[in-house]
Parts: C-alpha cells; structure tokens; sequence
C-alpha cells in the first residue's frame, strides 16, 4: 500500500513523510521552520529513500546543517545517504556543503557538471571522488532500486540547473522553478489565485526567458506528476500543477523584459 500526505494543514515548520510506499518514502525536512528567527531566504529540503539508501535534496545553508541532521536521524542513518544533491550553485543550496562532506565521507556530491570545478573552493579536494557531475543533457541517479531521473532546467534561473523526478511517488523536485515569497503560512498550496501573488514577481525576475520555460515544460509535462516539490515556497500539487505549468508558458521574464 502506498500512502501520499499532501493536505494543504500541514505544518511548515515541522517534518513529515510526504509519501509512504513499500521500501520508498520521501520526507519533507521541516526547514521552512528552522529559518523562521532569520533575514534569510527560506529552504524546503527533502529526502529521498529507497530500500536503505537515501538522496539528500538541496540542504541548504550552514545554519540549516545541525537541524538537518537532527531531522534526518530519525529516518535513517547518516551511512544511508549514498547522494548529498544540489540543483544549482547558490550558498541557500550548498552553503552547508563542506560540513555535510565531513560526516558523509561516502556519500557523492551531486551538482551540475558546469559546477563541478567550483567543488575545491568548498574545501573537496579529490573531486574524481567525491563528485557525481550531472550531465548537462541529464540522465540518472539510483537510489536503491530507483532511478530519479534528471531533467535539464538551464537558466532557471542557473545556466546548469537541474530539476529531478522520482517515478515511484510522481514527485517532481523542481529548484527554484516554484520559487514563491512573502509572508504565507502553509506548506501546500490550496488557493492557487492567491499563490499567485507569491510566485509572479521572483519568475519573472529571476527566470531567464520563456523559451528557457517553454523547453522544460516540453520535458515534463511528458511525466505523469502527483506534485511539484520546488526548494522556496509551496508544495504545488492536483490541478494546481496545471494551473502552475500554464502560468510559466505564459510568462515574459527575464531577457524578455529588455527594451532595446
């Protein structure tokens, strides 16, 4: 039996399992919560697990790390995580990154091949190691007895930005295609009309272009989606996911805002 929590009353601030399968179960890290006394960007990480090996997505920043492995502890060993992934290079992504390299020796760095010679700024000296480049055409990762797909998402808003998909729960984990800021309370959007008003500004300053758009909207709408997991804001899932994928076509952003 497989099991979703997707209810809009879900606290942010609190972690929870977002999907219950037979050997595969996916968490949301309750980060939103442990940034809440800061003037800092807020962080959504998830994890990943499949017959005991675990992704870690996007952990953020170094005053996210000590929660994190709080909260991580109580799912699974620190041994367990065989990926530690980041979507793009910004310090709200892997600012922690040094830290999580020092208690997860083992585990592979995965980040975008462009983004693979900034690793020894972050202190990794044996990148051919430690490093999991991911091709800028995409490709795979395994988790267990999972492939999580990984989709191009370049210039959204980083020019080697990725997006991945696990097939078993449908979870599309997108960066920061989803990004929505402002003061909100919930975890997964109910009101989309007003969501809106949280995602319009930072795509259309942050996004590249529509073309950028337009090309992964043709990647993923090929994908049969239960939600849109993004690294900022909320949790997008049902019809909203099409509301969401008809907003992006739409949108002038980016280099489409310039007036010669």
């Amino acid at each position: 039996m497989e099991h979703y929590n997707l209810s809009p009353e879900l606290n942010p601030e609190e972690d929870v399992v977002l999907y219950q399968g037979h050997d595969h179960f996916v968490v949301y890290l309750g980060t939103r919560g442990a940034d809440r006394n800061r003037e800092s960007v807020d962080v959504i990480s998830y994890l990943i697990v499949d017959n005991g090996e675990a992704l870690l997505i996007d952990p953020g920043g170094y005053h996210l790390f000590s929660y994190l492995i709080q909260k991580i502890s109580k799912y699974v060993s620190l041994d367990a995580i065989k990926y530690i992934y980041f979507c793009h290079q910004d310090p709200d992504v892997c600012g922690s990154l040094p830290m999580w390299k020092d208690v997860c020796p083992k585990a592979k760095i995965a980040i975008g091949e462009l983004w693979i010679r900034f690793l020894p700024h972050f202190g990794v000296e044996d990148i051919e190691k430690s490093a999991y480049p991911l091709s800028s055409e995409g490709g795979h990762m395994n988790v267990g007895k999972t492939p999580i797909e990984v989709i191009p998402a370049h210039y959204l808003h980083s020019p080697n930005h990725f997006s991945l998909y696990d097939p078993v729960s449908k979870f599309l984990f997108t960066g920061d295609i989803g990004i929505a800021l402002g003061n909100f309370k919930y975890l997964v959007v109910k009101d989309w009309l007003s969501h809106i008003d949280h995602i319009y500004l930072p795509h259309r300053i942050l996004m590249a272009s529509n073309k950028a758009l337009r090309a992964w909207l043709n990647r993923v709408r090929k994908l049969e989606i239960e939600a849109i997991l993004p690294q900022h804001g909320a949790i997008i899932t049902g019809e909203n996911v099409k509301h969401f994928f008809k907003f992006l076509e739409n949108l002038k952003c980016g280099v489409d805002l310039i007036k010669e």
